[in-house]
């Protein structure tokens, strides 16, 4: 039994010798960071502080031995850390430090080659990670650049930096913002403005992004830093914290149980309260057993609905540098896989041997590991894989978002946000009635032929236009209308061909309005058509028409369209309007 009242170091494997070797290979690089409010707005360090990556633990005991099973293991083995049990004001801690040596840099095989000369270089990259219990928490403290390696990120609460700094944050001085488009696409966008600006300007879609760090400035004389200097200091909130913590034992703690009291006791600013509409969902909630279920069935089909990969974003300042990715996925029967590239289509076929009921479980277990060559020799990160998995699916009355590995609420402020957008767009008159699509018309081929005829439109449907932006071509619309209208039909009865079909108009009146040869073939296809209609070489797009009919039959509403297909057709229509373009859905009766 561990003792915390008495100092202890360990290694952290009893089975390697315990004299460490001088220098050897290694093949983790140091993660290279983005520049942040930190390496722009600070000269100096407040007095008594130092600036700390912060993390809070769940699932872990607060006690010695808790903080030793929320080590980094396999990390710590491979580079023969040290590990020793501490003290911190009398709480219990766990310091784990140590240097990852390595005899040669990779740029030295360049060097070589260039020069003609033997080139030598070898560099060594250091660390510690102080893991401490206060109270009912457990907090990590990365420090250098393999720091948080040492600590299993799987155990990071998702939510506590941007927790604490949205409830502390001048929503008016907002200096740096990264945000995740919301769904299947995994586009992260970051944005810095070293003066600061309101968090309005800069443009994040409330309902459409999931904020993922937001950085500025706080003023709390509860905490070492402001009390020291008397001003605000800068904040860094994401799953981390980054902060200037004090220095000595009592101050830490203080500051701990500060910024555990201002995420617990405080309410949101209204202006940055959006960003906890998208909230994570307890390990312990009922629903989640049936969701992932759900989620497991989805994961058997070749292109499921709802289902995409996105990059994690505790690798996503690292992914520019990746050139391989290892993928192993238990119980699949496989060797793991080898890929230059990784896709969703990658991920499925590895679970393709994984018994029924057990591939989400197999993908938690699983891991992708980057590297920085293509041989594999060079890891850069390792993560579970199910954390590249992202999905949104819904259990009764919710919506649930999953994302890097855990399971989200879709809050009913945001939810009702994006219903009232939706509204406002079907109640746009529609400019003329299409036909109904009776049990005659067997699909979408027949029936886009019958409303052509029966309203005098031109039929382009499954007329494909190749340009040089898009070799493998694409479809214009399904019809033309009589002023120039881009029509684009649809019989969906999931939300994946809606999406598709929205996502359809953007990319046609994207190529029509900025890519010649698209607007010539274009001309060309409509001038060979029976009627011999003629449009104007200078054609642009001016309005797209969305006609859907829906497989259940029912009108289309915002009650009857599904959500996943709400948020992509929000999405089109912004992206449209913003290029001058006018959106209009037009329902189609369904008999």
């Amino acid at each position: 039994m561990r003792r915390a009242s008495q100092p202890t170091t360990t290694r952290a494997t009893t089975s390697r010798p315990t004299n460490r070797r001088g220098v050897r290979e290694d093949v983790t690089h140091p993660p290279y960071d983005a520049p942040t409010l930190f390496d722009l707005d600070l000269p100096e360090r407040p007095e008594n502080t130092y600036l700390t990556s912060v993390y809070q633990l769940e699932r872990v005991t607060p006690t010695i031995e808790g903080l030793h099973d929320a080590v980094n293991r396999r990390y710590v083995r491979q580079h023969d850390f040290l590990i020793e049990e501490r003290l911190v004001a009398g709480a219990p801690a766990l310091l784990v430090h140590g240097t990852v040596p390595r005899q040669r840099a990779d740029w030295c095989e360049v060097l070589t080659r260039l020069t003609g000369e033997e080139t030598e270089l070898g560099f060594s990259s250091g660390g510690a990670a102080l893991l401490v219990a206060v109270d009912e928490n457990v907090y990590a403290l990365a420090y250098g650049t393999v720091g948080r390696h040492m600590v299993d990120l799987d155990l990071v609460n998702p939510g506590f930096g941007i927790g604490f700094a949205v409830r502390s944050l001048a929503p008016d001085e907002i200096k740096q913002v990264r945000r995740r488009v919301f769904g299947t696409t995994g586009r992260v966008d970051r944005n810095i403005v070293p003066g600061g600006q309101h968090i309005r300007m800069y443009g994040i879609d409330k309902w459409g992004e999931i904020v993922g760090q937001v950085c500025g400035r706080t003023f709390n004389p509860n905490l070492t830093a402001c009390r020291s200097t008397g001003r605000a200091t800068p904040v860094e909130g994401s799953d981390a914290l980054r902060i200037h913590l004090g220095v000595e034992p009592a101050s830490l703690l203080a500051d701990l149980r500060e910024i555990d009291r201002v995420r617990k006791q405080e309410a949101p600013f209204a202006d940055l309260e959006f960003i906890t509409q998208i909230r994570p969902v307890s390990a312990r909630d009922a629903r989640l057993s049936q969701v992932e279920e759900q989620l497991d069935r989805l994961l058997r089909l070749p292109d499921p609905a709802d289902v995409g990969l996105a990059v994690p974003g505790r690798v996503f300042s690292e992914i520019e540098r990746v050139r391989s990715y290892k993928l192993r996925v238990p119980k699949s029967g496989l060797r793991p896989a080898r890929l230059p590239e990784l896709t969703l289509a990658d991920v499925l076929a590895q679970t393709e041997g994984v018994p029924d009921g057990e591939r989400w479980a197999s993908l938690c277990t699983g891991r992708i590991t980057l590297y920085g060559d293509k041989h594999g020799q060079e890891e850069i990160d390792s993560t579970a894989a199910s954390r590249w998995i992202t999905a949104q699916l819904a259990h009764g009355e919710s919506q649930l978002l999953l994302h890097e590995g855990g399971w989200y609420e879709i809050g009913d402020r945001h939810r009702e946000f994006l219903r009232d957008e939706i509204r406002q767009i079907l109640a746009v008159p529609a400019s003329f009635a299409l036909p109904a699509w009776t049990a005659e018309l067997a699909d979408e081929e027949a029936y886009n032929a019958h409303a052509a005829k029966v309203c005098g439109l031109t039929l382009l449907d499954r007329k494909l236009l190749r340009t040089s932006q898009h070799p493998r071509r694409i479809e214009a619309c399904d019809l033309l209308g009589p002023n120039n209208e881009l029509i684009h039909v649809k019989r969906a009865t999931g939300s994946a061909a809606l999406s598709h079909l929205f996502a359809q108009g953007a990319v046609s009146v994207d190529a029509l309005r900025y890519e010649a040869d698209a607007r010539a073939a274009l001309v060309e296809m409509v001038k060979r058509q029976p009627s011999g209609r003629v449009i104007d070489p200078g054609f642009q797009p001016r309005k797209v028409i969305y006609a859907i009919a829906l497989g259940s039959g029912k009108p289309l509403t915002v009650d009857s369209l599904f959500t996943f297909a709400q948020v992509a057709l929000y999405r089109a229509m912004k992206s449209l309007r913003n290029e001058g373009v006018e959106v209009e859905v037009v329902s189609i009766p369904s008999v």
